[in-house]
């Protein structure tokens, strides 16, 4: 069980710009999760993000609908969003091998009240958060998921001269079953895929209550009597007034 950011995850996190949880879904999740992706009948992906990602598939299966507030992660955005933490948008990416992914994009400059990072004697405040789960294992220099780690506090933008091979990118290894959850200020982006087998990743993002980084993420109307309470105010579209506590 994964409960709320420890001290040193929190230190983790502000330092870097994201997190690993590791083994944060069991094989049994990984099998529901893989079999749904399966039955989407997705198209086969190339080079164009188009047919990498894909979406409108929480109302297509109940475990991707599970993770909406998943034990894992729904503590750890709560606090980087606030108590009315409200779900911006979802999506999936597969990728097939020798493809290639976004090159690196984001950043805390030029500043993105939507997208922002910032701290004080409360904590930590972001402006949209990441949630990315491993369905495959994205093993080091097989691709997939890069940072710069840090970039989230950068005073400066991103020279074009810096790209995925500069010294400054990591490439982050996960495992299926991994959680990583970033910092949308970080400057991130996707490593090319040259693992023999497709990648499979579900990225979830949730923004503060009260702001909106994408186009209002609409509950389907099939689903709504499927979700709990709680995953029912994920939903909420964005405002200010008084908001709920999910917790």
């Amino acid at each position: 069980m994964m409960g709320p950011l420890t001290e040193e995850e929190r230190w983790r996190f502000d330092v870097q710009g994201f997190l690993v949880r590791r083994a944060a879904l069991g094989e049994l999740d990984l099998h529901a999760l893989n079999d749904a992706v399966d039955r989407l009948n997705l198209p086969i992906p190339d080079h164009t993000v188009g047919r990498q990602r894909f979406n409108d598939h929480l109302r297509r299966n109940a475990a991707f609908v599970r993770l909406l507030d998943h034990i894992a992660v729904f503590d750890v955005v709560a606090e980087l969003c606030g108590q009315g933490v409200r779900l911006d948008h979802a999506y999936g990416i597969v990728m097939s091998p020798g493809t290639a992914g976004l090159g690196l994009h984001g950043g805390n400059v030029p500043f993105d009240p939507a997208q922002f990072y910032v701290t004080d004697a409360t904590g930590i405040h972001t402006g949209l958060i990441a949630v990315q789960w491993a369905l495959v294992d994205h093993f080091k220099g097989s691709g997939g998921f890069a940072c710069v780690p840090g970039s989230h506090k950068a005073a400066f933008g991103l020279p074009r001269s810096i790209d995925l091979q500069d010294d400054s990118v990591i490439e982050v290894e996960l495992r299926a079953g991994d959680v990583v959850i970033f910092s949308e200020a970080l400057t991130h982006g996707t490593h090319p895929w040259t693992a023999p087998y497709q990648r499979r990743t579900l990225l979830y993002k949730y923004s503060p209550g009260s702001s909106s980084w994408g186009k209002d993420e609409r509950c389907p109307p099939e689903l709504i009597d499927r979700l709990t309470a709680r995953q029912k105010l994920l939903f909420e579209p964005p405002y200010v007034a008084y908001r709920q506590n999910l917790r």
